[in-house]
């Protein structure tokens, strides 16, 4: 039997930010954004998504501001800012912050029945049959 790759990750498209190396620990293991961001307590997915929603500079400020906060990869102010740069080259950009609907447009639309226009479609054709084979008969 085929071995298949846990998914792990929520958003594909975050996988190789995720995955790049912030550096070494004391033990001269690496360490990627992911275990970072983890071991800092945060949700990784939700931080790259912010991350990847913000202007440069910001993006920037904030990642350097949790390397700072992570104790287990030792790094200088000038390797840090050139790390944050090269890290968030690997995150997808996206023009606005993806907002979550309201409570009250996810009750409008959860209202509605999943591929409503293929079951609209089907029933016509079936309904036009079988007004066709009834006339056909009468």
């Amino acid at each position: 039997m085929a071995k298949t790759r846990p998914q792990l990750s929520r958003d594909p498209a975050f996988e190789r930010f995720l995955g790049a190396a912030v550096g070494d620990d004391g033990q001269g293991s690496s360490v990627s954004v992911l275990s970072m961001l983890a071991r800092l307590g945060m949700d990784p997915w939700d931080e790259a998504a912010v991350l990847a929603t913000m202007k440069e500079p910001p993006a920037i400020k904030r990642l350097e501001a949790l390397m700072i906060r992570f104790n287990d990869v030792t790094l200088a102010d000038p390797d840090r800012s050139r790390i944050a740069r090269k890290l968030l080259d690997f995150l997808p950009r996206r023009a606005a912050p993806i907002k979550p609907a309201s409570p009250s447009n996810q009750a409008e639309f959860s209202a509605l029945p999943l591929g409503s226009p293929v079951f609209w479609a089907v029933s016509a054709i079936i309904i036009l049959g079988w007004v066709i084979m009834l006339a056909r008969s009468g």
